[in-house]
């Protein structure tokens, strides 16, 4: 497939990149905890494999995606609905820098100092599927912003593939909508590389299911909670670095001690959670 560079990009970080297959993995702001998982465990099989993971730094999916791709050892683009100085949303500053600091680019089509406009980010989506060879949707709600990305791929003779979810959930209904309609269905790492032709090797058993929702031994409970506080958001990817188990893994026990009420989502990361009467979870 000919894949000419989009032209007029200003740009952060390594640019061009190297040869090879490029990604765009999208979906949800609000993804569920399914979604999250899918899309870090994904991204880091497909960036390990050697893969150019591309999404858009907005909340949920994006961001599993670039850290997953991150923790894979991999190179990630983001690329972005402001100006390449002006990171959106804030809170991915730090992601941002992490992006940079492993080998990574940040890119926009738009001038630097251009705000967070709405009609930003339909472009921004167009330029994703330009860049890429392939573009997955994982979990897109009707009237999404990664259906936007899919269409635009379609329109661009790229690939299309979606990941299956929970008919019981709205967020699955844009992804069975692109199956349905033809798009390729995505397992693991291994369909994505199968849509593209790709001759690259991928680990022996990809995309493990993250654990059930359940009771955790206290001393894997604690073990994480020790690296949480009240007020800074840690990401699943770097609770997993700091106790050295799965991304998938720690998406589970993240997404029980959230039930149990001892842990909430902020800022795209986890943090304590404070019991009625302000003492801790």
């Amino acid at each position: 497939m000919q894949r000419p560079e989009v032209a007029g990009l200003r740009t952060r970080g390594r640019w061009p990149p190297p040869a090879g297959p490029r990604v765009a993995l999208v979906g949800s702001r609000r993804p569920s905890p399914y979604g999250e998982a899918v899309a870090e465990q994904l991204s880091c099989d497909l960036a390990a494999a050697g893969v150019i993971v591309i999404s858009g730094l907005a909340l949920g999916i994006d961001a599993a995606a670039h850290r997953g791709a991150l923790n894979g050892g991999g190179m990630t683009v983001a690329v972005m609905g402001t100006g390449v100085d002006l990171v959106y949303p804030a809170a991915h500053s730090r992601l941002a820098e992490e992006i940079l600091a492993g080998g990574g680019a940040l890119v926009s089509q738009f001038a630097d100092g251009t705000q967070p406009r709405r009609g930003n980010f339909p472009a921004r989506n167009w330029t994703m599927a330009a860049m890429s060879d392939a573009v997955v949707v994982v979990e897109a709600a009707e009237g999404s912003g990664a259906l936007i990305t899919a269409q635009a791929a379609l329109e661009l003779d790229r690939e299309v593939l979606a990941v299956p979810g929970s008919i019981f959930s709205p967020l699955s209904v844009g992804a069975h909508g692109l199956i349905r309609d033809g798009a390729g269905l995505v397992q693991n790492a291994r369909d994505v590389l199968a849509a593209l032709g790709a001759q690259l090797e991928v680990l022996d058993d990809p995309l493990k299911p993250p654990p059930g929702v359940g009771f955790e031994p206290a001393r894997a409970r604690d073990g994480l909670l020790i690296h949480l506080s009240e007020a800074m958001a840690v990401s699943a990817a770097e609770l997993a670095r700091k106790v050295g188990l799965p991304v998938a893994e720690v998406l589970g026990r993240m997404t029980s001690l959230e039930l149990e009420g001892a842990v909430r989502r902020h800022a795209g990361g986890y943090v304590r959670a404070l019991r009625p009467g302000g003492g801790r979870a």
